[in-house]
C-alpha cells in the first residue's frame, strides 16, 4: 500500500504538470524554441545599443570630424575600417549610422501602424459602407508601385530626414490596416464582444478595451518586419540622393559613395560596411518577426 506521503508526491506531480501556462509564457516559451530568431534578437539588440551608445562604442568627437591627413586610408589601429576621402573615420560614421536609419524605420513603421490601425479598426468592426470605402481606397494605394512613388514624392518634396519618415509612413499604412481588418472581422461576432454589447457597452469601449488588444499579435509581427522593409527603403532612397542628406550620416548615403568606380574598386572600406550593416540589421530584425510569427500562431509546431 502507498504511503501518504508517496500519494502526496504524486498528486503534486501532477498537480504541477497540469498547472496552466500563461499565455505570455507560452509564447515566451515558443520564441525561445526558434534559434534563429534568437539569435536575430541578439544580433539586433547589438546594433541597437552600438547605435544608442556611440560616442562610448566610437571614443570619437562624431561621424564628422575631418582629418586631412588621414584621407582615404585603409584599416588600421587607428581607424578599424579605414577613412573616407575627407579623413573621417568609416567606422564612426557606420555606427552613428545606425541611429539615423534605425530611427527612420522605427518612426516610420510607427506612422504607418498609427494610421493602418485606426482606419482598419473602423473599417473591421463597424462594416457595412465605411468598410467598403475604406478598402476600395487601400486597394487603390496598394496598385501603385511603391519605388515609383516613392521616388515620385521625394524628388517633389525633397530630400531629408524627415520627409523619408513621412513618406515612409503614408506609403506602408494600408498593410496594418488590412491585418486590423481582417482580425476584427472575426473578433466582432465573438462571444466576449456580443456579451460587452449586450450589456450595454459603447462601442468605442468595445473596440478600444477588447477588440485592438487581440489584435495585437499582427501588429507587433507586422512591425518588427515593417521596421526591416523601412530600413531598406530608406538605404535605397539616400543611395539615390532623395532621402537623409550629407553630412548627416546614413547607411544608405554611405552606400552612395560606390556609385563612383574609383571608390568601388580602389576603397571598398568606404561603403562595404555600410552594406553589411544593412544587411545583418535586416536580416535580424526578419528573423525575429519570424519567430514572432511562430510564437504568436498557436498552430505553429515549434
Amino acid at each position: 500500500m502507498p504511503t501518504r506521503a508517496a500519494e502526496d508526491d504524486q498528486f503534486g506531480g501532477l498537480r504541477r504538470q497540469t498547472a496552466v501556462i500563461s499565455p505570455a509564457r507560452q509564447t515566451l516559451r515558443r520564441f525561445l524554441r526558434h534559434r534563429m530568431a534568437v539569435i536575430g534578437l541578439v544580433v539586433a539588440a547589438i546594433v541597437v545599443l552600438a547605435a544608442v551608445l556611440a560616442p562610448v562604442v566610437t571614443r570619437s568627437a562624431g561621424p564628422d570630424v575631418i582629418d586631412l591627413r588621414a584621407r582615404n586610408e585603409g584599416p588600421s589601429a587607428e581607424h578599424w575600417l579605414g577613412t573616407d576621402r575627407t579623413g573621417r573615420d568609416t567606422f564612426t560614421r557606420v555606427v552613428y549610422a545606425g541611429r539615423v536609419s534605425l530611427s527612420v524605420g522605427v518612426a516610420a513603421v510607427l506612422i504607418s501602424v498609427a494610421i493602418g490601425t485606426t482606419l482598419g479598426a473602423i473599417a473591421g468592426f463597424n462594416g457595412g459602407l465605411l468598410d467598403s470605402v475604406v478598402m476600395r481606397i487601400t486597394d487603390v494605394i496598394m496598385t501603385f508601385p511603391a519605388i515609383v512613388i516613392l521616388l515620385t514624392v521625394a524628388a517633389i518634396t525633397g530630400p531629408g530626414i524627415t520627409q523619408t519618415v513621412v513618406i515612409l509612413g503614408l506609403l506602408n499604412w494600408p498593410i496594418p490596416c488590412r491585418l486590423v481588418r481582417a482580425k476584427l472581422l472575426s473578433i466582432r461576432e465573438q462571444e466576449f464582444v456580443l456579451a460587452a454589447r449586450a450589456m450595454g457597452a459603447r462601442r468605442s469601449r468595445i473596440l478600444i478595451s477588447h477588440a485592438l488588444p487581440n489584435a495585437l499579435d499582427v501588429l507587433i509581427v507586422y512591425a518588427s518586419l515593417g521596421i526591416a522593409t523601412a530600413i531598406l527603403l530608406e538605404a535605397g532612397l539616400s543611395f539615390l540622393g532623395l532621402g537623409v542628406q550629407p553630412p548627416t550620416p546614413s547607411w544608405g548615403n554611405m552606400l552612395n559613395v560606390a556609385r563612383n568606380v574609383s571608390v568601388l574598386e580602389q576603397y571598398p572600406w568606404q561603403w562595404l560596411p555600410a552594406g553589411i550593416a544593412i544587411v545583418i540589421t535586416v536580416l535580424s530584425i526578419n528573423f525575429v518577426g519570424d519567430g514572432l510569427r511562430d510564437a504568436l500562431d498557436p498552430r505553429t509546431k515549434l
